[in-house]
């Protein structure tokens, strides 16, 4: 077969690899198979100190699970928090101006 040649293999003679979806609830996997359907767990460290912020437990979690930290927080801004958690404007200058208030405070409070 020509290399320009449109085929339902690879170049090198293998088959690429595809998903398939399947629907019926009645077809399993054999148990020795059934680790396939776990999702894989990745170790994330999360900067606990986004704990002390004053803002719903759900949004510390999001911050958490996308590793975010109070630097990362501070030096983004709002703007580009908001992009890459996938969040309105107002919720990140939000979670923003808490971070910032937070740290103030934190920094005065180690001063006395």
């Amino acid at each position: 077969m020509a290399m320009g040649g449109i085929s339902s293999h690879t170049a090198n003679g293998n088959y690429p690899v595809s998903k398939i979806k399947v629907s019926d609830p009645h077809l399993s996997l054999p148990p020795s198979l059934s680790f396939l359907l776990q999702a894989p767990k990745i170790a994330i460290w999360k900067d606990q100190r986004l704990d002390y912020l004053d803002i719903p437990k759900g949004l510390v979690q999001l911050l958490q699970i996308n590793g975010f930290t109070i630097e990362m927080i501070l030096e983004y801004g709002p703007s580009k928090i908001a992009e890459n958690l996938g969040i309105d404007d107002y919720v990140a200058q939000i979670i923003f101006n808490e971070t910032s208030n937070a740290i103030i405070s934190f920094n005065a409070n180690s001063l006395q």
